[in-house]
């Protein structure tokens, strides 16, 4: 998840903006090692984050160019390739008319005519989220592109909370995904501030019992590798 940082004027009240990062965790899939790697670059016109997750059995790679008017990030395209374990799979979606409508690069049958306003795709909602959750914004609802499908995100702030990392500890915001009474589906995003909002931990669980964890061990912001003050 990207960092965000207040305007580097020391101005407590200046708006925050995103800034480059390079960011490396250590991940579980259903009790696998994995790495995993998240980086965000370009400008404002247009950005690009990467994500990918590297193991002896698989490997996933996804990445998502997208613009930046004020606090608002407008999807250009959106690119995943998964091999190994299983099926491999490769989906590509361009973000066309300011977002407005989105091809399916490889299935055009299952693009999307009239796109709803923000839309996002599947990692650049993260990215709004934390933008989003820096600048004190609710609700935190999302809809994103998922091939033919919209689907409908929901998050809300469940408070501070102190994580222990490799990099030492670190006070971060606790947001939760919204999801219907009895779900046994649960996502859990931890936010450093002090860190710009870098996404310090990411837990979910699978309907089926299986989770998934990221945890960082490694950022640099602005080129500027950043440690904890313990």
């Amino acid at each position: 998840m990207a960092p965000l940082s207040q305007a580097e004027t020391g101005d407590e009240t200046a708006p925050k903006v995103l800034l480059p990062f390079s960011a490396t965790y250590e991940a579980k899939f259903s009790g696998f090692a994995v790495t995993a790697e998240r980086k965000l670059t370009g400008s404002p016109a247009s950005w690009r984050l990467d994500f990918s997750a590297h193991s002896m059995f698989a490997k996933i790679e996804e990445y998502s160019r997208f613009a930046q008017q004020g606090l608002q990030l407008i999807p250009q395209h959106y690119d995943y390739q998964k091999s190994g374990l299983g099926k491999d799979r490769h989906t590509a979606l361009s973000f066309e008319d300011n977002a407005s409508r989105v091809v399916n690069v490889y299935d055009k049958s299952r693009s999307i005519e009239k796109a709803p306003a923000n839309l996002q795709d599947k990692i650049s909602y993260q990215l709004q989220l934390a933008v989003d959750v820096a600048n004190g914004k609710t609700p935190l609802k999302y809809q994103v592109a998922d091939g033919r499908k919209i689907r409908q995100y929901e998050f809300r702030v469940a408070g501070t909370e102190n994580i222990k990392t490799p990099m030492g500890m670190i006070e971060t915001v606790k947001v939760e995904r919204v999801r219907e009474a009895g779900a046994e589906r649960v996502t859990n995003i931890w936010f450093a501030p002090k860190w710009n909002y870098a996404l310090v931990k990411l837990w979910q669980q699978e309907d089926n019992g299986k989770s998934y964890q990221i945890t960082l061990t490694k950022l640099s912001i602005n080129g500027k590798e950043v440690r904890a003050e313990n």
